[in-house]
């Protein structure tokens, strides 16, 4: 009698969304071994879906006579290395995320690309005369160990804004490469608008065909060659946001983590709810290579970690002098820039009403006629903050997200989080009036205020809306680095890292934004942007000495006061001693959980039900269930709990939470609990 043909097992993971309390992964028949991490398609209740593989085993007798269904085919062999399955089954536990939907992100979109000469870099190598501080964050950072432990290999860089912090970067990459040729680095960023400055800096020491940019705003064709690239070894430099930590390493010998204070860093809004520094260092412990998060304004938990041994803290001075000479052989020293706080209040006295303040009217006037660059900071896009209602002054709101609408230059109104528009003529849901006031500022009003002061001025302004635009951040930069445009508006996007030189003029319209959240982190964020908004000015190579204005209605406001000091240690010790009276981060970890539903009564009773399933468990505090700032999103009514506890997260409480109905959203480590 014949052998029956040997069988296998084989273990899966669908690229799709699984319930926590279930299983992660299938098992299906295959008629000979699969390798792990291979791409394949399979069927899934009723559709056909990809999956990655994750383990082989013969097959054996089952009870039951159990039938298991087959793979409908191989896509692509050895698609993920056992490092990236390693990291997602990290990101998966600790962001409690379907490990499906975390696998799905070390997947890219598989398109063809026509063949496209690698652009050349345009930058020549500049011979740098590095500071005797420099060199030593060069030689701590590049020395070899010969154990590896993550926290021996891991550094903040804590600099200035002009400090030459990107010239360590660099430099360290140099050093690493002469120990290691095979090795590879990752640099991350906060911003794309940051990629057009970055590829100019770090291109002048690599080949074209050795850098690759992963990030949203390149073609799906263009992405899959760069992340194929990686795959192969090829690209030795890898320029990109927070996506960039699914890429496809063969060996990586240093990451890069530039103004890690950002929090963009962190993804809030969608599945996994990942934050791409915490992702970074496992990525560096799996490599074992070294790691340094660098920052004029560290976040609070990573100085606090710095003084506390977990990071090895490397600080760096001011720059004195300029690392070049300008134009025309010109030499420059680096000032302190002037800061000025403008009380709003004192010009409503003297009868100015617009958002421009004679302090900033007048600086602007001098830049201009200096051929000098200004950049005008409003936290928020559109003409207004809100509208109200003339007749009822009810506020004019989305009807999917009850959050406030901005009124926009085409004469319409918008609401920003889920893209709802008005037709040109509204109607008050209360009244059914159709005139309205709108109230506060957006970088639309701002626009619209300096053009009719400054007619000839050349503007620009750079904000979530403008930036869809194709090729946006290359143009931006572009126009701006080469003295195209005089004056750049814009949002948090323009408050990062950029070397301008000849920016001379830094305002902040409304100081006051910044502050009005009341949430734990806002103190922190306003100090950082305030801060890194002021970093734009007096760069290396600038010829005029800075200003910085910054307009606030509460001139005695402690934050902004320290901010406009650029006093970071007492700005730290404040909020350090706040987070700890609270049990806030670092004194605690905290995970915030959302339910949404359509129906009003069932995010009520779901998140009661749930609020008293988890009040028994040890070691928790835990808020009753609220409303958040944003009741209703797109069409869904909120609920959320805020868990508190001191480090690791409770057993029981981890239990729970996978036990969640759909519905509920899961944010370990929020950037926000409002």
């Amino acid at each position: 009698m014949m052998n029956k043909k040997q069988k296998f097992i084989i273990d899966i993971v669908p690229l799709t969304k699984i319930p926590m309390s279930s299983h992660q992964s299938f098992s299906y028949l295959s008629d000979a071994k699969i390798s792990i991490g291979t791409l394949v398609s399979i069927p899934l209740f009723h559709r056909s879906v990809e999956g990655i593989v994750l383990g082989t085993r013969q097959d054996f007798e089952r009870l039951g006579n159990i039938e298991l269904k087959k793979i409908e085919k191989i896509i692509v062999e050895n698609f993920l290395s056992d490092s990236q399955i390693e990291l997602a089954k990290f990101i998966s536990d600790y962001y409690i995320s379907p490990l499906g939907v975390v696998m799905k992100n070390f997947v890219p979109k598989r398109a063809k690309i026509r063949n496209k000469k690698p652009a050349s870099s345009a930058g020549k190598q500049k011979e740098i005369i590095l500071t005797p501080e420099q060199k030593n964050a060069i030689a701590k950072i590049s020395l070899q160990t010969k154990s590896y432990k993550l926290e021996a290999n891991s550094y903040l860089l804590f600099g200035p804004a002009g400090s030459g912090k990107t010239e360590v970067y660099i430099n360290s990459i140099l050093e690493l490469r002469k120990q290691n040729k095979n090795f590879q680095f990752l640099i991350i960023i906060p911003e794309k608008t940051l990629t057009p400055q970055a590829m100019e800096r770090y291109g002048a020491y690599f080949e074209p065909e050795e850098i690759v940019v992963l990030s949203s705003n390149i073609s799906k064709g263009q992405f899959y060659s760069n992340w194929k690239k990686i795959q192969s070894g090829e690209a030795k430099l890898i320029l990109g946001t927070r996506m960039a930590v699914f890429a496809p390493f063969k060996k990586l010998g240093l990451i890069v983590i530039d103004e890690e204070q950002d929090m963009s860093f962190k993804q809030w809004d969608m599945n996994p709810r990942y934050d791409a520094r915490t992702v970074a260092e496992k990525l560096a412990e799996i490599h074992e290579c070294k790691i340094v998060r660098g920052s004029a304004t560290p976040s609070i938990e990573s100085y606090y970690r710095a003084i506390n041994k977990d990071l090895k803290l490397v600080e760096l001075p001011k720059l004195l002098l300029a690392d070049s000479p300008l134009e025309g052989g010109l030499s420059a020293s680096i000032k302190t820039p002037t800061t000025s706080i403008v009380d709003m209040k004192k010009e409503r006295w003297t009868k100015n009403y617009t958002c421009i303040s004679r302090k900033l009217k007048g600086e602007i006037e001098y830049a201009l006629k200096n051929k000098q660059q200004s950049i005008l900071f409003i936290n928020r896009q559109g003409m207004s903050s809100f509208s109200i209602c003339e007749a009822c002054k009810a506020v004019l709101k989305c009807p999917k997200c009850e959050r406030a609408l901005v009124y926009e230059k085409g004469g319409f109104y918008k609401c920003n989080h889920c893209n709802y528009k008005t037709s040109i003529f509204p109607k008050c849901e209360k009244c059914g009036g159709i005139s309205f006031k709108n109230v506060g500022l957006g970088t639309q009003k701002v626009e619209k205020e300096i053009s009719s002061l400054f007619p000839l001025a050349k503007i620009i302004v750079a904000d979530t809306a403008s930036s869809k635009e194709l090729n946006f951040h290359e143009k931006i930069y572009g126009a701006f680095s080469k003295g195209e445009a005089d004056i750049l508006i814009g949002t948090q996007m323009i408050s990062k890292g950029w070397d301008l030189p000849r920016v001379s003029l830094v305002g902040i319209i409304d100081a006051d934004n910044l502050l009005s959240f009341p949430d734990f982190s806002a103190e922190e964020k306003a100090f950082q942007i305030i801060s890194q908004l002021a970093g734009r000015v007096n760069r290396p190579g600038a010829r005029f000495p800075g200003e910085v204005v910054i307009q606030t209605y509460q001139p005695e406001n402690k934050i902004i006061q320290l901010a406009s000091e650029n006093n970071f240690q007492s700005f730290f010790q404040k909020i350090i001693e706040e987070r700890k009276a609270l049990n806030f981060p670092p004194y605690g970890k905290i995970v915030k959980l959302v339910f949404q539903d359509y129906n009003f009564e069932k995010v009520e009773k779901e998140s009661q039900d749930t609020f008293e399933s988890f009040e028994n468990i040890k070691g928790l505090k835990i808020s009753e269930p609220h409303t958040p700032l944003l009741s209703k999103i797109r069409g869904r009514w909120r609920k959320q709990m805020i868990v508190k506890f001191p480090d690791k997260i409770p057993i029981e409480l981890e239990k729970e939470i996978r036990k969640l109905k759909s519905g509920w959203v899961i944010d370990r480590d929020p950037i926000s609990i409002i």
